[in-house]
């Protein structure tokens, strides 16, 4: 079961290999809907790219935050683990300012 703040691996309908993402949708809706809404994580810092460490990630990573979208569960794969307050935090309010709330 996906909970918000999660980092999983997802195999996204345009990409052919697993990447990381994270959970943003709310445990409300990731506990009943067929799909998830993520931030996919990316090695290439940028704008609207806040750092999401965690030591189960090989590289520094950052949230693609202008990318948001949802995904089926089934294209989950692995759990990787759980961010921080602190950084889910940040992703949120990157997602705010992209979103004009």
């Amino acid at each position: 079961m996906t909970r918000r703040g999660e980092i999983w691996t997802v195999v996204p309908l345009d990409h052919p290999k697993p990447r990381p993402a994270l959970v943003l949708s709310v445990d409300v809706w990731n506990n009943h809907a067929p799909d998830v809404i993520l931030v996919p994580l990316t090695t290439r810092p940028g704008p609207s790219r806040p750092a999401v460490p965690h030591s189960s990630l090989k590289q520094a990573s950052y949230a693609k935050c202008g990318s948001i979208g949802a995904i089926s569960k089934e294209r989950c794969g692995e759990r990787i683990g759980r961010v921080d307050e602190g950084t889910m935090a940040g992703v949120e309010r990157e997602v705010r300012k992209l979103l004009g709330l």
